[in-house]
């Protein structure tokens, strides 16, 4: 194997794979390290879901669509969001609405497992002739002047122009080339778990800011949602049965969609706000989960991620004839471009928690009354919808 490159990306998860199918579509030569052997097996029958569910913008449905990754998903596993229906607290009897049919839009997004689209991305990157290398630890990288060099536990070196990180939260690239973060780890924890619905969702996607924490149903196809709930109490939804648990989302979620049943067991994950002190460094830029990890309360983190890798392609299309992919000053544009959009969903996010989860009824109160007035200014909600598609 030629082991010299234009692009080494390191990280093969949603937004890595994705960077390196963009990459390899300009025309760039490009091999993709990830240490795992990721399990790329998708269900073929309604009955079985994955755990992990993803909502996609319309914007990254599209860009997927362009560089070829979402025709190779299930179109009967997607299901479109139509409407987003938001409460301010568990008693509220007027949601804040957002609706695809009034801002005159196809829809707000579309729900899909996870395994679904990192298959396609993966089928993708082989299709366009990708360097895969999967199952090796990376042992060190540096990088001078000319060129960044990777070595491997296996003893293979490579090198390469630009280095993409896309390896995660707890990423080896950025702690390996020396850049810190900003970290807040929060009381909540996330609990995910998939359920049939008595009733249909109607293409809905719920949310219930509530005084135990943030609860979310995403619609899936068929009368079936996948729920998130951000909760201090997630040891005690993992101690239910299924059935018990079944009906404590239902009854949570005011019997919206009827009784439920499990389809899966809960898993449960931390929650973070973590930010990257800088998003670059010499032939090195940071994206996705890498770079900025965000409440998942709006849905955005992994399309956050993919909006990196859009402004990257767009910067590197625009650089200069004399300008290598990995000078600085090029990245330094990025870097730019992309600090607006992640510092302020971030500081939404963030804001948005600590208004809803304190303890101060003043402060709930203060967040509830504001949703109420937005829900009346169809502008504003227009200008939101389109800052998140």
């Amino acid at each position: 194997m030629n082991n010299t490159f234009d692009i080494m990306v390191i990280g093969g998860g949603l937004v890595g794979a994705s960077a390196a199918v963009a990459m390899a579509l300009k025309g760039f030569k490009v091999v993709m390290v990830d240490r795992h052997d990721p399990d790329l097996s998708v269900y073929d029958d309604l009955a079985n879901w994955d755990q992990r569910i993803y909502a996609i913008s319309p914007n990254n449905v599209a860009w997927l669509e362009e560089i070829g990754v979402w025709q190779g998903t299930d179109a009967d596993r997607i299901c479109t969001i139509q409407k987003m229906q938001i409460w301010g607290d568990s008693h509220s009897s007027r949601p804040l609405v957002f609706d695809a049919y009034e801002n005159n839009t196809k829809d707000l997004g579309v729900i899909l497992e996870s395994n679904q689209l990192l298959k396609a991305a993966w089928d993708r990157m082989s299709q366009l002739g990708v360097t895969i290398l999967t199952g090796s630890e990376c042992l060190d990288l540096e990088i001078n002047d000319d060129v960044a060099l990777l070595t491997l536990n296996d003893k293979r070196a490579l090198e390469a122009k630009l280095v993409i990180a896309a390896d995660g939260g707890q990423s080896w690239v950025r702690k390996q080339c020396g850049i810190g973060t900003s970290l807040h780890v929060y009381d909540h924890k996330g609990v995910v778990a998939n359920f049939e619905t008595e009733l249909p969702h109607h293409s809905i996607a719920r949310q219930w800011f509530r005084e135990d924490g943030i609860l979310a149903w995403l619609p899936l196809s068929g009368n079936r949602i996948s729920m998130v709930w951000s909760t201090a109490k997630s040891d005690e939804l993992l101690a239910d049965d299924l059935a018990s648990l079944a009906n404590k989302v239902a009854e949570a979620g005011h019997w919206q969609c009827g009784r439920l049943k499990a389809m899966t067991s809960p898993a449960v994950f931390s929650l973070v706000k973590q930010t990257a002190d800088r998003l670059i460094g010499h032939r090195l830029v940071l994206v996705g989960d890498a770079a900025h990890q965000i409440h998942p309360m709006v849905g955005q983190g992994v399309n956050l991620g993919f909006r990196d890798v859009i402004e990257l392609s767009r910067t590197l299309d625009q650089r200069k004839r004399f300008e290598e992919i990995g000078d600085d000053i090029v990245l330094r544009r990025y870097e730019r471009e992309r600090k607006s959009d992640m510092l302020g969903l971030g500081a939404l996010t963030h804001g948005l928690y600590w208004l809803f989860s304190s303890d101060v009824t003043f402060i709930r109160r203060l967040g509830i009354k504001g949703m109420a007035l937005l829900n009346k200014q169809n502008v504003i909600k227009r200008w939101l919808m389109e800052q998140a598609s």
